[in-house]
């Protein structure tokens, strides 16, 4: 069996900013690739070439496209497993535009959302981007959760009507295979040094204790998130940010949209090279 450690540890043992059926899939994924024994055929792709994979410039505006499952520090065969983007290099597409000729930038984002670790660092760099060029979100499939986080910080959100924004919340799922242990007569001892140091381990229960530590992380997290999306979007109302997501027509009337539009990604920025 395969262990695959860091996606794992990623969905198991990390709080997450993710649309929840998505999570749903990459379990399935994830557990059936490690029965499978089976490892990815495909070529590794350089971090250089993941970075030109995601950034263009056509005249005065850069396109950095956000495409898939967001974490940081994704390895190559992580990628070929599940795709997504690596906030690492979403940071340096951004270093880029920064001091590029471009006036305008589009962050062309299609994304259920990730892990938490890098995003609000990743927000920081767009509200920072901000200051010096005018930074637009363009959505024609889903900006939820972590990606919405990212789309927040821009100047501006374009959606198309029935794309999918929102799902503003944060969670934590953790295995607990106890039960099954004691069915197969197996005994876990352990031998302890740090009052926290074995919480969320999946031979044993949470303890009520260790469960509120859990949980006073995860509603700091989520106070964060909301934070966030009100520092360029005040009127986005709490009701609006519990973890419910809604398709670009109600998310404009819950301004969690600045603009509606049928266009593709290339007429939208035709648009915004003819002003």
């Amino acid at each position: 069996m395969k262990s695959y450690p860091h996606l794992f540890a990623k969905l198991f043992c990390q709080p997450l900013m993710l649309h929840a059926p998505t999570r749903a899939s990459f379990e399935s994924a994830l557990l059936a690739r490690m029965e499978s024994d089976v490892m990815p055929s495909s070529a590794p792709r350089e971090p250089s070439n993941r970075v030109s994979n995601i950034y263009e410039q056509i005249g005065n505006v850069v396109v950095i496209k956000i495409d898939g499952a967001i974490d940081k520090r994704i390895g190559s065969m992580e990628m070929d497993c599940y795709g997504g983007v690596d906030l690492c290099d979403v940071d340096s597409a951004l270093a880029l535009a920064l001091h590029s000729s471009a006036d305008k930038i589009v962050l062309d984002i299609a994304s259920p959302g990730g892990s938490v670790v890098g995003v609000h660092e990743t927000y920081s760099r767009i509200l920072a981007l901000c200051e010096a060029k005018e930074v637009h979100a363009f959505v024609n499939t889903q900006a939820c959760s972590a990606g919405y986080y990212i789309a927040s910080a821009c100047d501006h959100i374009a959606a198309a009507p029935s794309s999918i924004v929102g799902s503003i919340g944060v969670y934590l799922a953790m295995i607990d295979q106890s039960r099954r242990l004691d069915a197969q007569g197996v005994k876990v001892n352990v031998m302890q040094g740090g009052k926290w140091k074995t919480v969320g381990a999946d031979y044993k229960p949470l303890a009520d204790e260790e469960r509120a530590m859990l949980q006073e992380k995860v509603d700091s997290l989520y106070a964060n998130f909301k934070a966030a999306v009100n520092v360029r979007r005040p009127q986005v109302e709490d009701s609006t940010m519990q973890g419910q997501w809604f398709d670009a027509s109600e998310g404009f009337a819950l301004g969690l949209v600045d603009e509606l539009t049928g266009e593709t990604l290339d007429e939208y920025v035709t648009r915004l090279l003819m002003q």
